[in-house]
């Protein structure tokens, strides 16, 4: 037999309380937008006796060259100006503009002048709205929802649909123009496919109106309904659908939690609950599938579920689930009513669905609702007021309101703030974002911006027990409609073949929040390639032509919104270096000539120890061999991970090749990095070189894991990071594998232009195989070469070199 999924008991508590209606605040329409700048300039401007303020700042603007006619408006204290701008821009614009403006050496700031408005909330004028405690702000009551702030943001949600899978639901004043169809009839379809517990004469049919689920005493007796008690009709749909969009601020009874969504009803239960196979099938519909010839024309971005029973999630549930998100529609379901873990009690405990507990109106938890690992949220669940029918059994003419308590009562303000967070951003329905991704997005956003539980209620929630947090509709609200913020970085002057790295970062705004996109464009000047303009920091070598290059930096978040900043990099000619110390650019295939001096001590080497520094470049990745030589003193170069004279070491090296030059070879990712040419000996002074070549990326190894080598074939490698094993952990090597089918002859040349060579084979496939033999210096030369009769087997080759940690590239070939 099918397994029954049982409708927890429900007490009714018949609440009427009147009150004034509030009139509706003004709605702010340039709450993103200005039509003013404020610009400041500097004292030493301030204190020209040639030229006016106003004068000075009308130049600044023409300074610009973007051809927007703005004009001087008045002062300001503080030496500030306003700027009236020709028409309304957004926010981002008039930010580009001020960003621009600062350009100006006479511009000490300039920013956008913002309209500000009071902080709004929304009273509806629904006369029982104050006993609705459950949509309060959390100050007036721990366990509510806070809706009134939400709603002074997002209230018109007419494109959003919300499926209430339940008992269906009956025509109510205060409802019905928020069903679709504008009728309990017409809004949705009857799963139920028993007759009897359908309990309208007939099985599933288009008309999901519910004709009452009460149990009489005959019914008790009937093995149909065995297991339920006596007892009049819920109304349960009725309720739940009312909770999530009865007809708000229409001056009748009460109001719901987004006041214009749409609900589509689909009947999943009758008498005594209903049939998983029924449920799963109203769940599929609700999304958008065609379920046994049936299509939905009307999809739901949210389906609620207040309902479950006990059990496993099961397949036929996950998949009806799973299938749902597919189209993009929220699930919300109910933890359940049995106080106890939520992982019994199903489909709470499905994947990809959010399970909702209950509090109280204190904050606490609800004595009946569950807990555990598994809820996601905890929402109002106790002495919640929504439409229901007066009718004990079939549906009357008493169109009435009721408190009901129940995880039931608390899914579905759940349900009705994600169709809040879908009005809010339009970008969570134009398909921008997959479908697919919505549910889980949403999820996590409502998660991350839920209110930390309260303390001292005699039955507190926490994380462990009841989720997240409690359910704040204006904080999840915001958490889709904050915009992020960009900073494309502070504008910059360098010199011609200079490498440069713009800097942009961003502010993901709104909680649970992330940046999903950078994109870079160059606007004006010489175009330049960028190494990737779809990170936050790419480089690029500045034009061998003087003049400003303009970026913008647009920067998208996880819900779509986007926000931008721009930024200027003005070329010119080298300046003179102004200390001793300060990097000097280093260019590809360039040499410099330095001069180690008092007034500039090395940062790595130690004190005692004159330096240079000196910034280079990639535009990508590339294996750059850098030299540092002298005929005065001993070198000794430093490779730092960053631009800053005190970023980490890389690598180093002392003497290169038997010489006292210094070289490194190194293959790294695009960036800027920065060189410390110092010297062996402290307090030395005198005259070197230093270069920059970017050569062709050897073939390199990932990791340190050894490498199969094919007979007669050479492989390349690099010296940068993995340690010798028979050599020493001083001494950089890579590990090599081949293998012989029969005895041979073999031949094993390892060769480097850059450094001195130490070849050992090994005798086994691991790198701590016994030694057979090892070779330094062949034929006079700083390669390495090994000739030697082998049986059939595996060997292994380590690759070093003669001086310690040093790096560079190598070939080998075994023959």
């Amino acid at each position: 037999m099918l397994q029954r999924l049982w409708l927890s008991p429900l007490v009714l508590l018949l609440t009427a309380q009147v009150w004034a209606a509030e009139p509706l605040p003004l709605q702010p329409q340039l709450s993103g937008a200005t039509d003013q700048i404020i610009v400041k300039l500097r004292p030493t401007a301030q204190r020209s006796m040639m030229f006016s303020a106003e004068t000075q700042v009308e130049a600044a603007i023409a300074n610009v060259g973007l051809g927007i006619p703005a004009n001087y408006e008045r002062a300001m204290g503080d030496n500030a100006h306003v700027v009236q701008l020709p028409g309304i821009m957004t926010l981002q614009e008039a930010q580009d503009y001020a960003t621009l403006l600062r350009t100006n050496p006479d511009v000490e700031y300039a920013e956008p002048d913002q309209l500000m408005f009071p902080t709004s909330s929304l009273m509806p004028n629904d006369p029982q709205f104050l006993s609705q405690w459950h949509y309060n702000a959390a100050s007036a009551d721990g366990g509510a929802a806070n809706l009134p702030a939400a709603w002074g943001e997002v209230t018109n949600a007419p494109d959003i649909v919300v499926a209430v899978v339940d008992t269906g639901a009956v025509d109510h004043p205060d409802l019905s123009a928020n069903l679709l169809g504008g009728q309990a009839a017409r809004s949705g379809y009857d799963f139920v496919n028993m007759a009897a517990r359908g309990n309208d004469g007939d099985g599933r049919d288009s008309n999901p109106s519910d004709p009452g689920d009460w149990i009489s005493a005959m019914d008790a007796t009937d093995s149909v309904f065995l297991g339920c008690t006596v007892r009049n009709s819920s109304w349960h749909g009725t309720h739940v659908a009312g909770t999530i969009g009865a007809v708000s601020n229409n001056g009748v009874g009460v109001a719901g939690v987004a006041w214009n969504a749409k609900i589509l009803v689909a009947r999943g239960m009758g008498k005594c609950g209903g049939y998983l196979s029924d449920i799963s099938d109203a769940i599929r519909w609700s999304s958008g599938e065609t379920v046994n010839g049936v299509p939905n024309p009307n999809p739901a971005k949210v389906i609620n579920l207040s309902l479950g029973g006990n059990g496993s999630c099961g397949i036929t549930y996950q998949s009806a689930i799973d299938a749902a998100n597919a189209r993009g529609a929220t699930v919300v379901v109910a933890a359940g009513n049995s106080n106890r873990d939520v992982s019994a009690h199903r489909p709470a405990n499905c994947n990809n669905v959010i399970a909702v507990t209950a509090l109280a109106r204190t904050g606490g938890k609800a004595s009946f609702g569950n807990t555990g690992a598994g809820v996601d949220i905890a929402a109002p669940g106790v002495s919640v007021l929504s439409t229901v029918n007066g009718g004990k059994t079939a549906p009357t003419d008493q169109h009435l309101y009721a408190s009901y308590h129940g995880t039931s009562m608390a899914t579905p303000h759940v349900s009705g703030v994600i169709a809040l967070m879908l009005a809010a951003n339009p970008h969570l329905r134009d398909g921008s974002i997959p479908a697919g991704e919505i549910p889980a997005l949403l999820k996590r956003k409502l998660k991350a911006s839920a209110r930390p539980f309260v303390s001292g209620t005699g039955n507190d929630c926490n994380t462990t027990l009841c989720g997240a947090g409690a359910l704040d509709a204006y904080q999840a609200v915001m958490s889709v409609k904050t915009p992020p913020s960009a900073q494309a970085g502070t504008n910059q002057s360098v010199s011609m073949g200079a490498g440069v790295t713009l800097r942009g970062t961003a502010n993901a705004g709104g909680y649970g929040g992330s940046i999903r996109q950078y994109h870079w464009q160059q606007t004006a000047g010489t175009p330049v390639t960028l190494s990737n303009n779809s990170v936050a920091s790419p480089t690029f070598v500045a034009p061998a032509t003087a003049g400003t290059l303009a970026f913008r930096l647009t920067v998208t978040n996880d819900v779509g919104l986007t926000a931008t900043s721009v930024t200027n990099v003005t070329v010119g000619v080298a300046p003179t270096s102004t200390s001793t110390c300060e990097p000097v650019v280093l260019n590809n295939a360039q040499t410099l000539t330095g001069q180690w001096a008092a007034g500039c001590t090395s940062q790595h080497r130690g004190r005692g120890f004159f330096a240079r520094y000196y910034r280079f470049t990639l535009a990508t990745v590339s294996t750059v061999k850098f030299d540092l030589k002298s005929s005065r003193q001993d070198p000794y170069l430093y490779l730092l991970a960053g631009d800053q004279t005190t970023s980490s070491v890389l690598t180093f090296n002392d003497d290169s090749n038997g010489t006292t030059d210094s070289q490194i070879v190194r293959h790294l990712p695009a960036g800027t990095y920065l060189l410390e040419a110092t010297t062996y000996s402290a307090g030395r002074a005198g005259e070197f070189t230093i270069s920059a070549a970017v050569a062709t990326a050897p073939v390199t190894q990932n990791n340190c894991q050894p490498t199969v080598l094919v007979l007669g074939a050479t492989t390349n490698g690099q010296w940068e990071t993995c340690t010798a094993r028979k050599r020493g952990s001083t001494h950089y090597a890579r590990h090599y594998h081949f293998t012989l089918p029969q005895t041979a002859t073999v031949t094993i040349d390892l060769k480097s232009g850059q450094q001195d060579t130490y070849l050992y084979l090994l005798n086994g496939s691991s790198v701590d195989s016994s030694v057979l033999t090892f070779n330094d210096d062949s034929n006079g030369t700083l390669n390495s070469q090994i000739k030697r009769t082998l049986a059939a087997g595996t060997y292994t080759l380590e690759a070093t070199t003669y001086y310690r940690q040093k790096t560079g590239a190598f070939s080998v070939t075994v023959k």
